[in-house]
């Protein structure tokens, strides 16, 4: 009998136990309409700057074994191209700046919001810091996306016309480049992330479908772009950890027999990735490297 009861009392323990145990966090998908800029690249945390160097390699003949010896790769070299991307405390892109090996600037561009953090417009300046573009972000009664103009001088040389779903998903976008008109269809899953991009023809024709999946996570695994009909001509694939680490990106460009690779390493404690090696036909064509600044280090 005393057994009997020292069953049940550790069995009713056990249950108690289990009952209390902390459910997983459930997973919360971002629709595509409601993501800042970090979140539409795949960049986790508050990011303030992202200084990226750009090193190519391509000249150099080196094979993908020597990855493992990047440090050794670059030791001397300087990079060919720098960017950095300075962004709001809430992940909107504020600056992109992108110089040259001699740190001359080559190119600024400055994004402006208003208070419902909604992009107003953009200037864009060339290396003498004479303004060389600018863009112009319309917007309905909803605060929804309706148009964008992009101006030379003080002429309208690119129109989009946005059509959006009720929570400002953009269905459809006409662009028009004077006379020239092309227009894109899209389509979303039930979470709002765009699964179906379909780009017409100023005829009317399609001129290319893409079609996109998503892990659990909402992370895009597949991209896959068609001719009109069904033949593939590019794929994407997108490979991650199960913490969420960007690990690897292929490409295949299949009318020009192109395929790439992008493999990630050395991501920091917010999972983001600090070098990209670009990989073709086993030779290392460029590295990345990322420094990133958090606003709470």
């Amino acid at each position: 009998m005393r057994h009997v009861r020292l069953f049940i009392l550790i069995s009713l323990l056990v249950a108690i136990c289990v009952g209390c145990k902390k459910k997983p966090d459930p997973i919360i998908i971002t629709p595509d309409v409601r993501k800042n800029h970090l979140q539409r690249n795949h960049i986790y945390g508050g990011v303030k700057i992202i200084k990226t160097s750009t090193y190519y390699l391509a000249a150099d003949s080196i094979m993908v074994e020597d990855t493992a010896n990047i440090s050794k790769l670059l030791k001397g070299r300087k990079p060919d191209i720098i960017t950095t991307q300075q962004y709001t405390s809430d992940g909107y892109l504020l600056q992109f700046v992108k110089f040259n090996q001699q740190k001359d600037t080559l190119l600024k561009r400055d994004y402006h919001y208003n208070d419902l953090a909604l992009t107003t417009r953009w200037e864009e300046y060339d290396s003498t810091g004479i303004m060389i573009t600018r863009g112009k972000y319309l917007y309905d009664r909803n605060h929804f996306l309706c148009g964008e103009q992009v101006f030379n001088g003080d002429s309208i040389a690119i129109a989009f016309a946005y059509n959006t779903d009720g929570i400002g998903n953009i269905t459809s976008v006409t662009q028009s480049m004077g006379d020239y008109t092309m227009h894109t269809e899209n389509k979303y899953n039930k979470d709002g992330q765009v699964v179906k991009i379909v780009e017409y023809e100023p005829n009317g024709r399609v001129f290319k479908t893409v079609k996109l999946e998503y892990d659990n996570y909402g992370d895009e695994v597949n991209r896959c772009v068609y001719k009109a009909g069904d033949k593939m001509i590019e794929y994407t694939y997108n490979q991650y950890s199960q913490e969420g680490k960007q690990l690897k990106t292929i490409y295949e460009d299949k009318i020009h027999h192109l395929k790439e690779t992008h493999y990630f390493f050395d991501h920091d404690r917010y999972c983001n990735w600090q070098i990209e090696v670009l990989v073709r036909d086993n030779q290392i064509i460029s590295i990345r490297k990322r420094q990133i600044t958090y606003y709470q280090n």
